[in-house]
Parts: C-alpha cells; structure tokens; sequence
C-alpha cells in the first residue's frame, strides 16, 4: 500500500487542515492517509480544546483513514522530541512510505540542508550552538545564531537571511525537525509538502477562510455567545457538528486556566530538588519553580514570574504540564513510542490496519485494557496516557463527567465513510 504519514494536533480541526488532506488525495493519491495525533496535552503545554477522541473523529470525518495517539510524553514535549517521537511512531508501524506536512513556504534545499545538518550535528556547529546558550538565549534562538554563524564561516553557497526566516516560522521549523528524524535514522520515506493557505500559525485574526488554530481557539475562549457564529466559516461541516455535540453533551473546552489550582498544588507539594526529575528543569530553574509557586495565586501570573530569555513561556507551560502528570524526565528523553494506540479508522484504515498488525515492530493497542500485556516500560508510558486522560476530564464543569478511567470506556472510533 502507498500510505502517507501524517503528524498532528488539530486543535481544532479546520479548513487549512482539511485542505492539507485533500491535497495529498489530489496531489500524491495515497491509498491511505495514517495520522499521528496528539493526546488530550499539546506540544504549547496546555490542554488540547477538545479531547482526543473528538479531534479523532473529526479528522476520520475529514479524509484521514487511520489515527494512531502519540503519547502524552511527547506530545508535551519540545519541538525536536515530539516531531522524532511522532516520525518513528509512523515508521514502527512499518506501512508509511511518505511524510506530509504543511510548510508557510516550501524551500527543498534548505530545509533539507538544515534537517541534515541537525541530524549530524558536526562538533564545530555544537560548539558555536553551545557558546550561544550560554549567553542565556532560548535555544531556537541560540540555534538560529549557531546556523548564521556556521554557514558564514563554512562559506556554504545557501542564502543565510532565508534560513534564518525558516527557523523562525513554527511549520518551518517541525518540517526540518521532521527531516533531521528522518535523515537521524536512515529512513528513505520520501517528503511531500504543502504550501500553506491563509493565515500564519499565531496569527489571531479570523478574517480569511483558513484561519489558524490559534485565532480559532482565541474565539472560542472568548467564550462570547456568538462564538461559533464566528468559528463557523473557518470550519469544516463535520467538524462544526462534532463541537456543537461535544458543548451538547456538557463536554466543553478546556483551557489551561482550568488547571490553575492543580498545577499550583503541584509545585507546592513538590520540594525543589523534587522538582529536578522533571524533563528542561535544569540551571537552577526548580527554585524560581518554586518561589514564584509560594507567592503567586494565579497561572498567568506565575509563568511571567518564572519566564526568561532561556527559558520563554511556551517552554515553562510546558514543563508545568509535566509536572502536573507527573510525566518522568526519562521517559521523555528515550524519544521512542513504545506502541501504536488506535483512537480510530474507517474502512481503508482497517484494511490498513491488519499490514500493520502483521509488520508493525512495536505492540498495536486497539483496547485500553490490552495495555496490561506489555512489558513494564511501555506499562508506564500507556499509564501516563491513562492519567493524562483522568487528569483532562477534571476540567469539566459537569462533575458525572469527571469519573476516571475514561479511556476503559471508550471505544476505538469507527466511521463508514461511504455513508
């Protein structure tokens, strides 16, 4: 079979995602398309908006055949962890041949010169990349500086304003962490990009048809009685009706705000030298942890108090996550999913699903109860998804709603798209 591998949060699914999917139908013709989707946490380090099962089936509903769960300890993670997590996550399953991912532009040298690059890393590029860290910037742009530097004394023939362009666009950076995994473990599946349609991955405005996730998730939280008034046209129909259902049914969405008490009982119960088994909490940073825990009341105030330079919110949102979850550095510097969890398919993606239940090289989980038959590391990644999920459900306002062991309940999703 020609399958596509495709990574993702859809949070929430919309147009530009839909559009994404019916190209690679258009363009490339896959016999199926096999998603890799995150859990009920995302890479930002807060609460997906609606949960799993939800933007399941809203990418079934949009063209997706088969749609496989990356584990929550990577999909909290950074960017470089959670695309190599989620790229041999589709590779294990044995059946992917091709990659696809959206890019704001697509420049094929560059990206693959940088994906290279990173994949390899030469001492004199880690050293530069090093002496930039030092200095107290973020690494994405310590990273950037290091490539500026590298190339200029390498005298490499590449046009270093454009690199230093892509390092900074969000789907950019993913797409060359997606081909430094690929390049990182000898893989041959081939590379298919789209191009982008409308609005930039941050950008808050709903004012086009493609609007990003962001802005959609923006008006939602809002929480204005005509927000789905204005999410409407960015959406697709299937996708409208599936959130309309999820409010319905008392299922609302979920922000990192509703973690606010949790997340605060957490730092405080942890001591600080507790705090140092959690994955990017490093240089002292379990102290500000902890001070800013003792005298903030709120979340938001809490990450401005903690943020640097080094360490920018997005990255201490998402080690709050991680302590939240109680999520162990270990398991997410291993970088390696321990099985392929269905959250759902349709008719191809069964026909899908039996190649890959005879080649996959890692366990295939179709119920949550099978988890019990694997080995004690894996046991221990599938818990944290299991808690993950226990955790998110806390959230709602409907206490029935709040029971553990939800993921028991729940069945892999099946839609018949030929209805």
């Amino acid at each position: 079979m020609n399958v596509v591998g495709v990574v993702a949060e859809y949070n929430p699914f919309h147009k530009g995602h839909l559009y994404h999917l019916d190209t690679i139908r258009k363009v490339y013709m896959p016999d199926a398309i096999m998603v890799a989707l995150s859990g009920n946490f995302v890479q930002r380090g807060e609460p997906s908006i609606f949960d799993k099962w939800a933007r399941a089936e809203m990418a079934l509903h949009a063209g997706a055949d088969l749609v496989l769960e990356l584990p929550v300890c990577f999909s909290t993670a950074t960017a470089e962890i959670f695309a190599e997590s989620a790229v041999k996550l589709l590779l294990e399953s044995k059946v992917v041949n091709a990659l696809s991912f959206g890019v704001e532009k697509f420049h094929e040298k560059e990206l693959h010169y940088l994906g290279k690059l990173f994949a390899d890393e030469p001492i004199s590029f880690r050293n530069i990349l090093n002496e930039h860290l030092k200095k107290g910037l973020s690494f994405p742009k310590a990273r950037e500086m290091a490539v500026v530097e590298y190339l200029s004394a390498k005298n490499i023939n590449l046009d270093i304003k454009l690199i230093s362009g892509l390092l900074n666009k969000p789907n950019s950076i993913l797409a060359v962490e997606y081909i430094k995994a690929l390049n990182k473990h000898g893989s041959d599946v081939a590379i298919l990009p789209v191009v982008r349609r409308g609005h930039q991955y941050h950008d808050k405005t709903l004012s086009k048809q493609y609007a990003s996730a962001t802005a959609i998730r923006q008006a939602i939280s809002s929480q204005s009685q005509d927000f789905m008034d204005k999410i409407i046209p960015h959406l697709p129909e299937s996708t409208v009706n599936i959130i309309s259902r999820e409010i319905k049914q008392r299922r609302r969405p979920v922000f990192l705000q509703d973690f606010e008490t949790l997340i605060l009982y957490s730092l405080r119960r942890l001591r600080a030298y507790e705090l140092k088994n959690y994955f990017d909490v490093e240089e002292g940073l379990e102290n500000r942890l902890k001070k800013a825990a003792q005298s903030c009341g709120k979340l938001e105030q809490l990450i401005m108090q903690i943020k640097t330079k080094r360490y920018p919110a997005s990255r201490i949102q998402r080690i709050l996550i991680h302590i939240l979850l109680n999520i162990p550095r270990e398991m997410v510097e291993g970088r390696t999913p321990q099985y392929l969890r269905v959250l759902g398919f349709t008719k191809r993606g069964a026909m899908l699903l039996k190649q890959i239940n005879k080649n996959a090289s890692i366990p295939v989980i179709t119920r949550a109860s099978q988890y019990k038959k694997l080995d004690l590391k894996s046991k221990a990644m599938f818990e944290k998804d299991l808690f993950s999920s226990d955790i998110y459900r806390l959230a709602y306002e409907c206490p029935d709603l709040r029971n553990g062991g939800s993921d028991f309940d729940r069945k892999v999703i099946f839609y018949n798209s030929s209805k």
